[in-house]
């Protein structure tokens, strides 16, 4: 296992402990607490010069995929405006990487994303996720981000 293993095995205890403590709304709470952990890694990316304020988000999303490893096979794609990360095969899925099945999603990504997001750009920002663990997840943005923090 190279050191990010032990990082995607950290993020499985998180969902399966929210899975045991929140239930059915495990996913919901997951991406409350992964926000959070986002925030933290969107102000390290700034930090780093890996990411501005002023990056489309589909730039940003890119850099968040490729620094976390998220996944071995994921494309970043704009249409509408509106920006989708697609994870074929994912680092961080609690079914595949520390082989945990689940009544309902945990994944962190979504709340990770939404958060390093949101402090990179100052923005309250909506998105969605489509996730079928196992299989293949979409996580998708708004290009534009509908509220901006003062």
């Amino acid at each position: 296992m190279n050191k990010i293993g032990y990082v995607h095995h950290m993020l499985t205890g998180l969902g399966m402990a929210i899975a045991e403590l929140f239930g059915r709304s495990s996913q919901e709470q997951t991406n409350l607490f992964a926000s959070y952990i986002g925030t933290e890694i969107g102000k390290l990316l700034l930090e780093k010069g890996l990411v501005d304020r002023g990056m489309p988000i589909k730039q940003l999303i890119d850099v968040l995929a490729d620094e976390l490893e998220f996944g071995g096979e994921y494309e970043v794609t704009e249409k509408d405006g509106m920006v989708t990360l697609t994870i074929k095969k994912c680092n961080v899925c609690p079914m595949k990487a520390g082989g945990q099945a689940f009544e309902n999603t945990v994944c962190p990504v979504p709340g990770i994303v939404r958060g390093a997001i949101d402090v990179v750009k100052g923005t309250r920002g909506k998105g969605y996720a489509k996730l079928k663990p196992g299989d293949e997840c979409k996580i998708t943005e708004c290009e534009t981000t509908s509220e901006v923090r003062s």
